[in-house]
């Protein structure tokens, strides 16, 4: 009877499709376990009972490509030599899965194929610019996006896979040329024949030594066209079913993975799964996004866990901010070091408990932080996550998107744009009354003052607070620390002027800061009914390295000026660690307040978090009651527009629901 109700269930899922897919509707939470061949005698059943017991309703489970755990008849498509003779692992476990009512995402890998096939049909491989192919110790060599192996042995693994298995949806790592290998080793550009004729017919010239933007978009445009011929076949075969991997276009998902691996460049980046949630589901609303929480300490030591209180948080995160629990572990549940498993298992079960609570959850943030575009996307710089970090310590509720066009300033109080000019789009928005603040040092725009010059190292220079009416939080300074670039527009009248560049030392021989300039370290301008404020230095990168509290201080100052009534969304007295998100769901219609208490980090790792007591938060907007997420009612109190409530206690995470 389960079997049937699954299969009705899978039908009805099929027919919704035309809507929304599963993984836009139902609550998920998934565990990925990435196969060794050795693991192909594994017992699916007692597979799918950990599974089921963790609990996670979600298995993306190896399938095939590199290794395949079922006994595929596609010549250069082999078997595990792990795999028993007549056993069909990935039948196994699909079908036991699906009478559990867990579904199945199968994952593939043609990144990489055996030394026969490259004998076989070395034009389907990697070729670096000597001629050499591209092989690891395993003996397995990458394969070209451009070439056949991708475009028509994969189609043909792929045929075999749908009609044979009722998958639920299909995920593709690695998937085109990532010019890296697994050990950090960059192994330049393919320079294969397929690869030289096409680029040459596009461009006129042969692949460069190394890429630049019409190269990177080449092998993008490449991987977009393999990713459709993939998509037309799996929703072919399998209309109910999902495809990812790690681009967005025809995909059904969108793919990342939050991690704390070793080689990532300091300050540790806490935020990761938030930034990647927050920007996925904004930028792309129509898709889900699969953030993939790594616990190992990087690639190199996929048995060697990281904090158990840091991967809880990151699980958090992606829970805040729209997704669901997504856990990665090499192999089967039987790891050498169980103490990850174990650290994550509390918030599968609390997710378990209450997961349709967090379907169909919006952001209904009114500030945009504003993300780029395309190439020009400032997702990956130290501008955009100094203040990525600055609107989260300062409890700002934000949404990271390059969705721009159309903005109503009824909706959205503030645009903060980390570097670059004022993109096009956002000129209406501001002619009607909106206000963007804008740092670094390119010229905005916009009919701004002129430029004087570009101090590209303003080291040992400072900027003189020169009207404290905007900046209240520095009544007692009258500096700030400046480095790096900075653009002189021609003098206009400011609140904040540079000091360029003094004696800093020996002691008896510093600058006594007496110099005073018109140079403006800030400009607020008035276009028609908007407001812009104008950084022309590199605020954003300066405090995601440095962490000076006399920027972050500037920043919330100027943020509170800019803002309508210079009233916060969100008001609260809790500590910087806490990270809060507001969002909003439609059935049942309401808004949750996301806290996740991240005090215990420190430097390169986390400690179990502080517990924290009596949160006060005031939210716009007038909510008649309040209650967390496991149904505790909350006292509320509305006051001048505001709704008020006082959080109890904060461990690691708490939920609020208020609602109208």
């Amino acid at each position: 009877m389960k079997r049937i109700g699954f299969l009705f269930f899978l039908i009805i899922s099929n027919m919704a499709l035309a809507g929304q897919g599963w993984w836009m509707t139902e609550p998920v939470s998934l565990i990925q376990t990435n196969l060794r061949e050795t693991d192909s005698n594994l017992d699916a059943k007692a597979l799918v009972k950990e599974l089921k017991d963790f609990p996670a309703n979600t298995l993306l489970f190896s399938f095939g490509g590199i290794v395949a755990h079922y006994p595929t008849k596609v010549q250069y498509h082999y078997p595990s030599e792990y795999l028993p003779a007549g056993k069909d692992l990935a039948g196994d476990v699909l079908r036991e899965a699906h009478k559990n009512g867990i579904r199945i995402i199968g994952r593939f890998d043609f990144s990489r194929a055996r030394k026969q096939v490259f004998d076989a049909h070395p034009e389907w491989f990697y070729k670096q610019k000597s001629g050499q192919p591209v092989f690891d110790d395993n003996k397995l060599y990458n394969t070209c996006i451009n070439g056949d192996y991708y475009r028509q042995k994969g189609i043909e693994i792929l045929t075999e896979a749908l009609d044979r298995y009722e998958v639920d949806g299909l995920f593709f790592n690695w998937f085109g040329n990532i010019n890296m290998d697994y050990r950090g080793q960059m192994i330049g550009l393919c320079h294969c024949d397929i690869c030289e004729n096409k680029f040459k017919e596009k461009y006129n010239r042969p692949v460069p030594d190394a890429a630049d933007d019409r190269y990177r978009d080449f092998i993008f445009q490449s991987a977009v066209e393999v990713a459709k011929m993939y998509e037309d076949l799996i929703h072919t075969k399998r209309p109910g079913a999902l495809f990812m991997t790690y681009i967005d276009q025809h995909t059904d998902a969108l793919v990342s993975e939050a991690d704390f691996y070793k080689w990532r460049p300091l300050p540790q980046w806490i935020y990761t799964a938030s930034e990647q949630v927050n920007s996925a589901l904004n930028i792309r609303p129509d898709k889900m996004s699969f953030d993939l929480v790594m616990p190992y300490q990087e690639m190199k030591y996929r048995f060697a866990s990281t904090a158990g209180a840091g991967l809880r948080a990151l699980l958090y995160q992606n829970m805040a901010q729209g997704a669901f629990p997504a856990f990665v572990c090499l192999g089967t549940f039987d790891q050498p070091d169980k103490t990850a498993l174990k650290a994550v298992r509390p918030v599968f079960k609390f997710y378990d408990k209450y997961k349709k609570d967090y379907v169909g959850q919006k952001n209904a943030s009114r500030v945009i932080l504003y993300a780029g575009s395309g190439q020009a996307s400032h997702r990956w710089s130290n501008d955009y996550r100094g203040f990525f970090r600055l609107l989260s310590e300062l409890h700002v509720p934000f949404k990271v998107t390059d969705n721009i066009a159309d903005l109503n300033s009824l909706d959205i109080d503030l645009v903060i744009v980390s570097q670059g000019a004022v993109p096009d789009e956002l000129v209406p928005y501001i002619k009607v009354g909106g206000k963007v603040l804008l740092a670094g040092a390119a010229h905005p725009g916009l009919d701004f003052a002129k430029k004087v010059k570009l101090w590209d190292n303003t080291t040992t220079s400072y900027m003189r607070i020169a009207d404290h009416s905007i900046f209240p939080s520095l009544k007692d300074t009258d500096v700030l620390f400046c480095e790096g670039n900075y653009l002189e527009l021609e003098p206009a009248q400011t609140p904040l002027t540079f000091i360029p560049p003094s004696q800093f030392g020996p002691p008896d021989k510093v600058s006594a800061l007496t110099e005073k300039t018109d140079k403006p370290g800030l400009i607020i301008k008035t276009v028609d009914k908007g407001e812009i404020a104008f950084i022309p230095w590199n605020i954003g990168d300066l405090y995601y390295r440095f962490s000076n509290d006399k920027h972050r201080m500037f920043v919330g100052d100027l943020i509170d000026y800019l803002l309508p009534k210079h009233e916060r969304q969100l008001k609260t007295n809790a500590h910087p660690s806490v990270e809060i998100t507001v969002m909003k769901q439609e059935k049942p219609k309401r808004t949750i307040v996301h806290l996740i208490n991240l005090i215990g980090h420190s430097g390169t790792t986390f400690f179990d978090a502080v517990e924290m007591k009596d949160i006060s938060i005031e939210l716009k907007g007038r909510f008649k009651k309040a209650s967390t997420i496991d149904g505790q009612s909350i006292p509320v109190k509305i006051t001048e527009g505001f709704t008020r409530f006082t959080v109890p206690s904060l461990n690691e995470y708490r939920a609020i629901c208020l609602y109208e």
